[in-house]
């Protein structure tokens, strides 16, 4: 694999950022809870992703998130809107 190729697959904390839609702090804070593993150049502030790291990071999305999963409220109280008055 070149050097280039190489570079390609660490990502910076903004690159990690944008390739998963998160904010830099997001990506700061996985690394400081261990479940992001991250690298920092010796004697240098960069921090480096690997771009399989951050795959890990990923999981299957389960059906239901995506069918308004029913937890038996109707959807006014969801948005914490008073129920229409009954007639």
């Amino acid at each position: 694999m070149s050097m280039e190729a190489e570079s390609r697959d660490l990502l910076t904390v903004e690159q990690a950022a944008n390739y998963l839609q998160l904010s830099q702090s997001s990506i700061r804070s996985y690394i400081r809870q261990g479940k992001l593993k991250a690298f920092r150049i010796a004697g240098k502030r960069k921090v480096l992703i690997p771009r399989d790291e951050l795959l890990k990071l990923l999981e299957p999305a389960r059906g239901d998130l995506f069918e308004g999963g029913d937890d038996g409220a109707d959807d006014a109280s969801k948005n914490g809107a008073a129920p229409p008055p009954r007639r």
